[in-house]
């Protein structure tokens, strides 16, 4: 069987519009206790997702946070599935504002594939902060299901081995972002079987990669610029960030 997609785990009754602000904490043991009355894990998990919270945010950008639980909890997890959980007045997430707060469990290596899909909808920031205020559960549902854009075969590019000590986070991965603003196409960022567009910082932090992770570019438009700005992308993945 192929990998489960995050269109056959987001069902509409998972999508809950305009709850009212409250903690982290809170946001976070809603989404959860949902995941249980699904189906999809033991009361057990929403403590593992509190637990993860307080050593990695979940915050991903663009006004979404996915909490989810610790690699130890995989036990109380019965099947694959997220919940959606939408408040427009904002949750304050210590590092940023959750408008939309989605609740994840997944078996295996599902999350993988959740994770890169719905980073590939919500880096468009116009559209996240749209479904931030939407009171159409079934437009952000249809929005949240979209399929992701398939990569150009003709695309330039090529594999990179990370070498600066800061990974593909903080100063690297904002000059990548700035670079993939000012590009006149499509690059395209992978690790293994993540995806990411370049020009959103959200869907590039998702990949997670860290030094020495190898990582493949994607370039879709003009071949000479594109060459350029793989060679860029390169320099700065394999720079020490005091040296960009």
């Amino acid at each position: 069987m192929g990998a489960t997609t995050s269109t056959e785990l987001l069902a509409l009754e998972a999508i809950s519009i305009g709850d009212p602000s409250c903690s982290r904490d809170e946001a976070i043991r809603l989404v959860g206790e949902r995941l249980v009355s699904r189906g999809h894990v033991d009361q057990a998990y929403v403590d593992a997702m509190l637990e993860r919270e307080q050593t990695v945010s979940t915050f991903l950008g663009n006004g979404v946070a996915m909490p989810h639980g610790t690699f130890e909890s995989k036990s109380a997890v019965h099947s694959t599935g997220i919940v959606v959980a939408q408040f427009p007045d904002g949750v304050d997430w210590g590092v940023g504002t959750a408008h939309l707060v989605i609740g994840l469990a997944a078996v295996g290596d599902d999350h993988v594939q959740v994770l890169s899909h719905i980073a590939d909808v919500l880096q468009d920031e116009d559209l996240a902060e749209a479904l931030w205020t939407t009171d159409d559960a079934a437009h952000m549902h249809s929005v949240l299901n979209a399929p992701a854009e398939e990569e150009d075969d003709d695309a330039v590019g090529g594999s990179i081995t990370i070498t600066s000590e800061a990974g593909l986070h903080a100063r690297p991965a904002s000059l990548i972002v700035e670079l993939a603003k000012s590009f006149d196409g499509t690059i395209l960022i992978s690790k293994g079987d993540r995806q990411a567009k370049a020009n959103s910082i959200m869907s590039v932090l998702s990949l997670g990669a860290v030094t020495n992770d190898t990582v493949d570019v994607s370039i879709d438009g003009d071949e000479e610029a594109g060459s350029a700005a793989f060679a860029e992308i390169e320099r700065i993945l394999t720079t020490s960030e005091q040296d960009l």
